[in-house]
């Protein structure tokens, strides 16, 4: 009887931590073409516009995961801008729960 109590605490204790793993971000077609450059890489590009794209619940997470999650949002909105390169500007809430960028989007030849 005993171990029968502590199957549904494992199973509860596997949920929670599957639940701290990666996120996955939908990819939009097209996104993958968006390239990650710095200021000086775009001299010559046109800008399209900025995006800032926020996730949450993230307090948990590991930071290159956050990252790359907050790249491939900023990369899916380059693609409804019609940009082909995005440039990382701002990251005011980096290392709390909440997390955020702001890039500028470009296209470039």
């Amino acid at each position: 009887m005993k171990t029968l109590k502590k199957v549904p605490l494992a199973f509860l204790a596997i949920i929670l931590v599957s639940g701290c793993g990666p996120q996955f971000v939908d990819i939009k077609e097209n996104s993958q073409n968006v390239r990650v450059a710095n200021e000086s890489d775009v001299s010559t590009c046109t800008i399209k516009g900025e995006n800032t794209v926020r996730i949450t619940g993230y307090a948990e997470r590991i930071s290159e995961y956050t990252e790359r999650d907050l790249l491939q949002l900023s990369r899916n909105a380059a693609v409804e801008q019609g940009g082909n390169t995005i440039v990382m500007t701002d990251n005011p809430e980096k290392g709390r729960g909440t997390q955020s960028a702001t890039f500028l989007v470009y296209q470039c030849n």
